[in-house]
């Protein structure tokens, strides 16, 4: 397969999930979260932009600035808006490998993206914005033939939740002794029911730990993240990556033998080792497979 094509096609699947990722964040930690003072507001806002790995400083004056930024703001590479925009132009320049489906289903995503939303919608919009994430992912999922197309649309969308549930895991967002610190991290991450079906009392922070760290059925635990990224890896990546590619390796084999009742005193480490792996991983294949040269004239 073509590194160019390639390249779009990993980028698709990672813009689908920032999607969803983001929407998740921005819903469970700023929209539906109870009123608190400036100070914390800002706080939420700062460790959220760690999380979803904007670069710039956080100067947002109250919640709805913040949903502006990340969500709005097609300006901002980490925002909603700007990830339905990267998702569409990828597909588009790899629409001989994409399927008619999901491009339709990208442009009207794109075409209906607003630029403006009343505070009392923020919620709604986020659903929506997950919706539509679910609904490209579902196409995917559905229809494409399980060859290398779908290994890096899968790799895309993998490091990028590997990355970002693992920032959420490591940042401030989450006190590891709070109960209800770890109810908003598993919606945070899509995993709240899934973790509270067969269960009959409210998350246990060892309990919560260990089931988004190593749960081995849940694709919103970080081993099952890491695991499937790990997998396209070995199918898909060339060699000019063996290094990265062995050192997240090295993480998932570490991450195996993690015993759960360790997991919530390694939550931290764990989370900041997993995620510089996996960026080292997407910031490598940029670099060197997927990067077009410039002409020679």
């Amino acid at each position: 397969m073509l590194s160019r094509l390639a390249g779009n096609v990993f980028h698709v699947g990672s813009a689908v999930e920032r999607t969803d990722v983001v929407a998740r964040l921005l819903d469970v930690y700023v929209a539906r979260r109870e009123p608190g003072t400036v100070d914390d507001d800002r706080l939420v806002a700062a460790e959220l932009r760690s999380v979803v790995g904007t670069a710039g400083p956080a100067r947002d004056a109250d919640r709805t600035a913040t949903i502006d930024a990340l969500a709005l703001d097609r300006h901002e590479p980490a925002s909603i808006a700007a990830a339905v925009g990267v998702a569409r132009d990828h597909a588009r320049r790899a629409r001989e490998v994409v399927s008619s489906e999901l491009w339709d289903c990208l442009d009207v995503t794109r075409s209906r993206m607003p630029r403006k939303i009343a505070p009392d919608r923020a919620h709604e919009f986020l659903g929506w914005a997950r919706e539509r994430s679910a609904l490209a992912i579902g196409v995917v999922e559905g229809d494409a033939s399980r060859d290398e197309v779908w290994e890096f649309f899968a790799l895309g969308r993998a490091l990028t939740r590997c990355a970002s549930t693992a920032r959420l895991l490591a940042s401030r967002l989450l006190e590891p002794d709070v109960v209800t610190s770890w109810s908003a991290a598993l919606r945070a991450c899509g995993a709240g029911e899934a973790f509270l079906r067969g269960r009959d009392h409210a998350p246990v922070p060892a309990d919560a730990a260990a089931f988004l760290l190593l749960d081995e059925h849940s694709p919103r635990s970080l081993r099952y993240t890491v695991h499937r990224a790990a997998e396209c890896l070995a199918d898909v990546a060339p060699a000019c990556v063996a290094d990265e590619v062995g050192d997240f390796a090295e993480v998932r084999a570490a991450l195996d033998a993690l015993p759960r009742e360790e997991a919530l005193g390694a939550v931290g480490a764990v989370g900041d080792r997993v995620a510089a792996a996996a960026d080292r991983v997407a910031s490598a294949l940029d670099e060197r497979v997927f990067s077009t040269a410039a002409p020679v004239l």
